[in-house]
């Protein structure tokens, strides 16, 4: 999967070459999938200062220098984001795009290609929050650890394959669950990076730095018994190898992990089994944490947040349950 992500991103940078210099050097601090991500959003951008831009019009992709950068204005960053809301896109993808190109050009400023960055002083994307997070309750959660070790709810054509990555894929569940790390951070766990005697994992965080995060006895237990059957399949656990991997040895793909995922939450949780993918495995974790210890700050370190606004949305989250959940004492009572 990455090798075909970087063929795509040297074929975009082919395609687009003032946006170069930005997907290359910025490479050891971003995961490749979120170059790509950049790498499509600025082409998109681009396309549309060509096709609306008087400074741009009589260009191509590959005709766009730095010199012409210096053009773009927070206003034609201002409405290109209005028209993408217009076409129906979703606020957070709008952010998103937003995102992107204040990034690129935040990088051409620091390195004085560009005077400015317009994205600056362009509209910012309004997201307008909820108090509902989707995520596992615990009873959802293990059902789902069940239907991942068992197999028992999976089509015939899946059961085959199952016995093979029951093990690994039970590893991979309760590590999500109990740690609420990324689907980034979690694939590119090497088997050096765990350590059994103190229960935890060293993780590279979005961002590039790095975090240890601490995992229950029962997570443990699974990681062990993976290794275990990973090592009577013959395939190497040599402590530079990557903890979760296929039965060729190679580290699984972010697609891999998402398929893993909606499998078995499909059989399982039927009904909300499309609404869960890895980052609901983190939601749900965090959600179960800030109910059982109400720490907002440590619940902030857990899952590698820059700012406590982000956290926050699990806090308001529980809180509303809660308040929903406020008559379960009378209908306890209400046999008597």
């Amino acid at each position: 999967m990455s090798t075909d992500l970087t063929k795509k991103i040297v074929e975009l940078s082919n395609e687009i070459p003032v946006i170069s210099s930005f997907l290359i050097n910025t490479s050891t601090e971003r995961e490749i999938s979120t170059r790509f991500m950049y790498a499509e959003e600025l082409k998109l951008f681009f396309l549309y200062l060509i096709s609306y831009s008087p400074m741009f019009c009589d260009k191509r992709l590959q005709d766009i220098t730095e010199k012409d950068l210096a053009l773009v204005t927070s206003e034609d960053v201002s409405l290109y984001l209005s028209l993408s809301l217009d076409h129906g896109l979703k606020e957070r993808t709008v952010a998103r795009k937003r995102a992107s190109i204040s990034s690129f050009f935040r990088y051409m400023c620091d390195n004085k290609k560009v005077p400015s960055n317009p994205v600056s002083a362009a509209s910012r994307v309004k997201i307008h929050s909820s108090d509902q997070v989707v995520h596992l309750t615990l009873e959802e959660q293990i059902r789902f650890i069940e239907a991942v070790f068992s197999g028992d709810d999976l089509d015939e054509r899946k059961k085959v394959y199952h016995k093979k990555y029951a093990f690994r894929d039970k590893a991979i569940v309760v590590m999500l669950l109990d740690t609420g790390m990324r689907n980034s951070e979690l694939r590119g766990i090497d088997i050096k990076d765990v350590d059994f005697e103190d229960c935890s994992v060293l993780i590279k965080r979005k961002g590039g730095s790095f975090q240890t995060l601490y995992f229950s006895d029962y997570t443990k237990d699974a990681l062990l018994e993976y290794l275990n059957d990973r090592n009577e399949k013959h395939i190497s656990c040599d402590k530079d190898m990557p903890l979760f991997v296929t039965l060729k040895g190679s580290r699984l793909s972010s697609d891999a992990l998402q398929r893993l995922i909606k499998k078995y939450a499909l059989s399982s949780i039927p009904g909300k089994g499309q609404l869960i993918t890895p980052h609901k495995m983190r939601s749900s974790s965090a959600m179960g944490f800030y109910a059982e210890t109400k720490d907002i700050l440590a619940l902030q370190r857990k899952l590698g947040h820059a700012s406590l606004q982000a956290t926050n949305i699990y806090a308001k989250a529980t809180n509303e349950q809660m308040k929903e959940q406020r008559n379960v004492f009378k209908n306890r009572l209400s046999d008597l």
